[in-house]
């Protein structure tokens, strides 16, 4: 074990960092400080920017205004560890078995971040650096990111400037490395209703109360089809059509259906359109789904009660040209459209991500391919990624440069549940991918 690229990872893994909850607020402070430290003893210069519930690390070393520069992000907060019971050693005391590293945030984020980092330790080992570098480590991911769009309006000129962006935030196939060139964006709702002032006796009012998990029973039920399409007026108007090209692609790197069931612990696959491939489905189709549905009394026993209000967390997957807007507007409408006149409701917007595609044109990916390949010994795959990356689509547009996203947690490393971990193999192989890019990379990715 190679100690001088993990010790660090190690440490930062023990660092409670859960944006979610105020109780951690000191954690989120202290993984800030960990990073600063770790970037200045590397010889970076350092900088707090202010987020609206946590602030993000910014460090930069120029080595050479005429070398490329690449700004790589990552985020330093993580996912809540419960439920407890279900880890098999504690989430933030990092345990090496096997060839696995144990922790919360191991695989998502830290893990992939400190990739990045260690390889710039490496190359500083070696010489000079042949790359100006940039960093850019969130706290608020887990939480939307929700300053990530005023950074980027501040910063996009001045700190922010680079030639392309470096992602390391999604996954890989085992033995099987991949270049991510798509991502879905997120529309995240919640739709409260209020029928009454308090709760009423179900003999007494039954018939003449309206019963408001019953309207929302009835709403989830509206919002989509037998076969699975939404039907939220107008959800579809703005698809692209895949063209044929990208069909073939999809077809080739998707999942079995038996893969799909092992990896996610299915007992059968559902939810989307069947006229659609498995890949289509995961990749370029938009979603809807119910995230949590509650009102009403739910305890030990019986209670005859008509609740006074109810609630359900709402997420859309948005494919490239729909615009975020326009769903929510749709959606709201829809939703009231379906309730009696009387009923309070209230259809909230808590989060948001844009979709995104990759200019897979630009060289960068022909060298990112090559250096992949030199350590893996075989040619990745263009993939995409079914979930969101807030970052990613708000940067690029900014900063107008080309985004790489290459991943190396592996499908199955159970990111925001229960005995999260990361392969410290692949570890140690994406930092010498990221040596062996960077080394090359003033040679034919300047333009």
């Amino acid at each position: 074990m190679n100690h001088n690229y993990i010790d660090p990872l190690i440490e930062t893994l023990k660092i409670p960092s859960i944006s979610t909850q105020e109780e951690h607020k000191g954690d989120m402070a202290d993984a800030r400080v960990y990073l600063t430290n770790l970037f200045q003893e590397l010889g970076f210069k350092t900088k707090i920017l202010k987020g609206k519930k946590h602030d993000a690390v910014f460090a930069e070393r120029i080595t050479d205004r005429v070398l490329p520069t690449v700004l790589i992000y990552g985020h330093y907060d993580v996912q809540p560890p419960e439920p407890l019971d279900e880890w098999k050693t504690p989430p933030f005391e990092p345990r090496v078995i096997g060839d696995e590293i144990f922790a919360r945030g191991s695989a998502d984020n830290k893990g992939q971040h400190m990739i990045h980092i260690m390889a710039v330790k490496k190359l500083i080992e070696k010489g000079p650096l042949p790359v100006n570098f940039k960093f850019l480590i969130e706290g608020e991911e887990e939480v939307g990111s929700v300053s990530i769009a005023d950074l980027a309006k501040k910063y996009a000129k001045n700190l922010f400037v680079c030639d392309f962006l470096m992602v390391s935030d999604t996954g890989m196939r085992k033995g099987q490395p991949g270049i991510d060139i798509g991502l879905r964006g997120l529309l995240y709702t919640e739709i409260r209703i209020q029928t009454a002032g308090h709760d009423l006796h179900s003999g007494e009012y039954g018939g003449v109360a309206e019963n408001p998990v019953n309207l929302m029973a009835h709403i989830i039920a509206k919002l989509k089809d037998e076969n699975n399409r939404v039907l939220i007026p107008g959800f579809y108007e703005e698809v692209r059509p895949l063209t044929r090209t990208e069909i073939s692609e999809i077809k080739n790197v998707q999942k079995s259906k038996e893969d799909l069931m092992k990896e996610g612990e299915l007992y059968g696959v559902g939810g989307g359109e069947t006229k659609y491939t498995l890949g289509e489905r995961k990749w370029t189709q938009p979603t809807l789904d119910v995230n949590g549905i509650w009102g009403g009394y739910s305890g030990e026993g019986s209670k005859t009660i008509i609740p006074a209000s109810a609630s359900a967390k709402i997420s859309m997957r948005i494919v490239p040209n729909q615009d975020n807007d326009k769903i929510y507007k749709a959606f709201s409408k829809y939703v009231k459209s379906l309730l009696p006149k009387f009923v309070k409701v209230d259809v909230v917007r808590n989060a948001d991500c844009l979709p995104y595609i990759a200019p897979i044109d630009d060289p960068v990916f022909d060298l990112m391919i090559k250096s992949l390949k030199k350590v893996y010994g075989k040619s990745p795959i263009f993939k995409r990624v079914s979930g969101s990356i807030g970052f990613v689509p708000i940067m690029a547009k900014a900063l107008k440069v080309p985004v790489l996203m290459v991943g190396f947690a592996l499908s199955g490393s159970n990111i925001h549940g229960a005995n999260e971990d990361f392969s410290i193999n692949k570890y140690l192989k994406g930092i010498g991918v990221k040596e062996n890019f960077y080394l090359k990379l003033p040679k034919k990715a300047k333009k």
